[in-house]
């Protein structure tokens, strides 16, 4: 396991221990876990990594979560509200399962880059999900749709592959559920079975979450703890609920953050905090969330040396109006061990990887942008 030392770096921390900024510190990790952290130079203990990162001009925080997110729908992101379900049931039918893993690699991708280091995945083929999270790099519960009309599929197959090849086995993958039917206790007793998470999609309200490990996706009525909000749900976050990029034109939830703090009016910190310390518990992190001793490692370093994240702010206030209002260039991110992402490219995934998914979905693309002209 890889020590690794950033140096010279202002900190949100978002810690109950710790300051929650500071402004010129450090962050050591050791055997993919926050070792230490603290104001100005590392005690003589934590001064020789394998890995040492200078961190001036820099700032670094919690890694971004996104409590839900479709990779399938990834390449029909910019064309997707034009079309009806039936056209999108007809692509889901064409995929194989190592078309779900390409678009999973090019939707982790894409989330990475932009500081996301932690994700809720609902879709089909979610074993090949699976792979290609272990692949980038990041970390992913994996809930699987049931009852929400998907053609020629098997849930609970799909569940049984998950909870054999990955959940509790593999660290950094999670296996879920998520039903389209806030009625079926079949879901919950399965999910009680394997002691994992319930999602319920759109219920008619949250008081759902009275069957215990249920979160409730844009529920009609009520919120609060246990829920998550996404698309035009955002509109109705409130804090103490997580949310998620779903599938939007852009998978940034920076984009995210920015959209919920101007549309709610709620504080942008409290905004911040969903997006990182509340949504990895709501999907099963816990001990992830904050840059804490203890902690898994999970972070996101911006350069703000210059525009457009300069000038490096000296405050809380500022670091929380770069963050949600700003435009801050990702830099770093780095989960357990693993430099996932460096100067603002991914080093698990390569441009062949990349190039060969591209064009393996072009005959896709042009079929599915050009319906309905």
């Amino acid at each position: 396991m890889v020590k690794i030392l950033i140096k010279d770096a202002s900190v949100l921390t978002f810690s109950s221990r710790e300051d929650l900024f500071i402004e010129k510190g450090y962050v050591f990790i050791k055997d993919g876990v926050v070792a230490g952290v603290g104001k100005g130079d590392p005690p003589e203990d934590l001064q020789y990594p394998e890995l040492l990162i200078n961190g001036r001009g820099r700032l670094v925080m919690p890694g971004l979560s996104s409590a839900i997110t479709s990779v399938t729908l990834y390449p029909l992101r910019y064309r997707l509200r034009g079309m009806s379900w039936g056209e999108v049931g007809d692509y889901l039918s064409v995929l194989t399962r190592t078309d779900v893993y390409y678009l999973a690699a090019l939707t982790f991708v894409e989330l990475a880059t932009r500081g996301v280091s932690s994700v809720m995945v609902t879709d089909v083929y979610l074993d090949s999900v699976a792979r290609a999270a272990k692949d980038v790099g990041i970390y992913a519960t994996l809930a699987v749709p049931f009852n929400c009309g998907i053609k020629d599929f098997d849930p609970e197959g799909e569940l049984r592959l998950l909870i054999n090849r990955w959940h509790g086995r593999v660290e950094g993958v999670n296996a879920a559920v998520l039903t389209c039917r806030e009625d079926d206790e079949g879901v919950y007793s399965l999910a009680k079975e394997f002691g994992i998470k319930v999602f319920v999609l759109e219920p008619s309200s949250s008081d759902v979450v009275r069957h215990g490990s249920v979160i409730c996706v844009n529920p009609a009525e009520g919120g609060g703890a246990g829920v998550v909000r996404f698309g035009d749900g955002l509109s109705r976050w409130g804090p103490d609920e997580g949310l998620g990029v779903g599938v939007r034109p852009s998978y940034s939830m920076l984009d995210v953050i920015k959209e919920v703090a101007w549309r709610t009016g709620k504080h942008p910190i409290d905004v911040l905090v969903a997006s990182t310390l509340v949504n990895t518990s709501l999907i099963g992190f816990d001990g992830m969330g904050a840059v804490d001793v203890g902690s898994k490692a999970n972070i996101v370093m911006f350069n703000m040396s210059e525009p457009p994240g300069w000038p490096i702010p000296s405050s809380i206030d500022s670091v929380v109006n770069a963050v949600v209002g700003g435009d801050l260039r990702v830099e770093s991110l780095i989960v357990n061990d693993d430099v996932v992402v460096d100067s603002g490219e991914t080093l698990n995934v390569g441009a062949d990887l990349i190039k060969k998914a591209v064009s393996r979905f072009e005959p896709v693309i042009k079929k599915y942008y050009t319906l309905g002209k």
